[in-house]
């Protein structure tokens, strides 16, 4: 039988004026509030397992008949075990076989201890160490110790696994691992679920899968099995450069590059003749096929929520330390321009060794690690350029996605608009350009607008009906193109009828047309003033440069009074379209 104090007791005898170091029992309820979330406490254990060398992890919440509380969670490894002169010491405050060591997970010696305790009452350790057929056990009471029932930790030997665990200590086959761990948290007190202001227990241990997923991914890629609550965790790369299970079963058949993020640029900053690995890289395209889809759908119109692109993502910054996720959240002051919405698409990778720890300020709890201000600043200037790089090439995707859809859809014209000009056109003089043209005339330049768009008639019949449908109903119609060329648009005139293709690809029409459709088309709560502010002040300077540039246009022609008709008919028909617009938005 092995016995250890549960703290380390001083050598010297007590006397007058003299007081022991420590109240085992208030220092250890104090300790219950060192800062470990669910999460961040669920990690301890699994961070030995991987030290221990296992290759399967086992998480295993009990629930309450009602499951509204968590009572107790086991953790099952197929690692080395411990030794019996180790075991009795693993309860132990501050002891650790690797204190203050920077090669592996662990460096304090506390992780374990405050973990557990932070969310339940007891712990308990039940080992069958490598080359030996026994099993052992210890544990830590607080209401033991606090009745003053437990003054030691105490190693003794026991049958085998706990009842009701066995099957957790069990390969794929079902057979009995030859070695291993189980750890328990026992008299769970700090994890309910339900009520007004509570997380559901459902939606933490969902919570818990996905930290799980990223912070252990690269243990995950080398084949590493964690299970939660009976299932796999998969892993989850914020940089898409990791083979994810899910994404390559649902894309089968895609190319590689389609499936996988892209990096912009990776490098290292030197530090004590340590390096600091930094990699930026953009989720693949499928995942941001255009904006406004926000990581909730890929290109085929699918749910991707569980690949967290969403905006709770945006400007994360993935820390890890010696392969381990530590931090995965903003860092203040660190982006070009501040956090923008679109890097909820781009990952930022910060890898460093455990020699670092202090330019890194990690904490015990292997949580809110932040780099000083001297690596803030280096790491900022450093990821300046290939941020700004990744958000330029998102945005040229999606101007590039909405020309093409643009132009095979035809775009959907404001109704508004449509009514104004179709309710003034019933007294306005009819058109007299096109006049005579024969119906397979007009056909074939139908059939031109159409192919212009971008639309094949013969694979894409229903479109190519809309669009003629929509030229013989109205008598202005307007279409979305696109082109090289200058023009801003191009017209076409049929019998009276005239249509307008609109050149997508020309600057104005991008930058100020198309920002000012796009906003129409989006919910007010997703415009921050300071958008709405940017998009006004385009299309108030887009305006001024339409009227300047068409003012210009006149003035390269040596008799420009010709255009005084035209500009005569321009105002007069705009007054017309406005008024009918006007009377009907009253």
């Amino acid at each position: 039988m092995t016995t250890n104090p549960t703290f380390q007791a001083p050598t010297m005898t007590a006397g007058p004026n003299t007081s022991p170091l420590i109240e085992v029992d208030k220092a250890l309820e104090s300790m219950r509030d060192a800062g470990f979330d669910f999460q961040a406490a669920v990690g301890e254990p699994i961070d030995n397992s991987v030290e221990a060398n296992a290759t399967t992890i086992r998480i295993q919440p009990m629930y309450s008949k009602d499951r509204k509380q968590i009572t107790e969670v086991a953790f099952a490894d197929n690692g080395r075990g411990i030794d019996l002169a180790v075991l009795p010491q693993v309860l132990k405050m501050g002891f650790s076989t690797r204190y203050n060591q920077r090669k592996g997970l662990g460096r304090f010696g506390v992780g374990l201890k405050l973990a557990g305790l932070s969310l339940g009452r007891r712990i308990e350790v039940i080992t069958k160490p490598a080359g030996s057929d026994k099993f052992y056990s210890v544990f830590i009471d607080l209401d033991l110790i606090s009745k003053g029932s437990q003054k030691l930790i105490e190693a003794v030997e026991v049958d085998g696994w706990p009842a009701g665990y066995e099957d957790l200590m069990t390969d794929a086959e079902d057979k009995p691992f030859l070695h291993g761990t189980l750890v328990l948290w026992k008299k769970v007190d700090r994890l309910t679920g339900g009520g007004s202001y509570m997380t559901s227990l459902d939606s933490k241990i969902d919570d818990l899968r996905k930290f799980i997923a990223r912070v252990y991914r690269r243990f995950l890629d080398q084949g590493l099995v964690i299970e939660l609550d009976g299932k796999p965790v998969v892993l989850h790369d914020p940089l898409f450069q990791l083979d994810d299970p899910r994404i390559i079963k649902r894309y089968t058949g895609r190319p590689v590059d389609q499936i996988k993020g892209r990096i912009v640029e990776e490098g290292e900053l030197l530090i004590e003749g340590h390096p600091v690995h930094v990699s930026v890289a953009i989720a693949p395209a499928i995942f941001r096929h255009k904006s406004g889809d926000g990581g909730e759908v890929d290109v085929d119109g699918r749910k991707i929520r569980e690949f967290q692109i969403n905006r709770d993502n945006a400007g994360r910054i993935s820390i890890m330390r010696n392969g381990r996720e530590i931090y995965y959240d903003i860092v203040p002051r660190i982006l070009p321009s501040g956090v923008d919405k679109i890097d909820r698409y781009i990952g930022i990778e910060v890898s460093f060794p455990a020699e670092l720890d202090s330019y890194f300020q990690v904490r015990n709890v292997k949580r809110g690690a932040e780099p000083v201000s001297k690596l803030r600043e280096e790491l900022r200037e450093w990821l300046k350029r290939p941020v700004l790089q990744a958000r330029k090439e998102i945005r040229l995707h999606w101007k590039e996605v909405d020309i093409t859809e643009h132009t095979k859809t035809g775009s959907q014209r404001s109704p508004e608009v449509t009514d104004a000009v179709n309710r003034a056109e019933e007294t306005a003089p009819k058109g007299q350009a096109g006049l005579g043209m024969s119906p397979e005339e007009e056909s074939a330049e139908v059939d031109q607008i159409i192919e212009d768009m971008g639309i094949d008639a013969g694979e894409e019949p229903e479109a190519a009906a809309e669009v003629k449908e929509k030229i013989a109903e109205f008598p202005i119609s307007m279409v979305d193109s696109g082109w090289p060329g200058k023009e801003l648009m191009d017209i076409t005139h049929l019998n009276g009828k005239a249509v307008v293709k609109i050149n997508s690809r020309h600057p104005f029409m991008a930058e100020v047309y198309e920002s000012l459709r796009k906003a129409s088309n989006t919910m007010p709560e997703d415009l921050d003033p300071m958008e709405m502010h940017t998009l006004i002040r385009k299309a108030w300077n887009g305006l001024e440069v339409l009227f300047m540039a068409y003012a210009k246009a006149e003035n390269l022609h040596s008799d420009p009074d010709i255009f005084d008709t035209l500009r005569t008919y321009w105002g007069q028909h705009t007054q017309a379209y406005m008024k009918e617009l006007i009377k009907a938005e009253e």
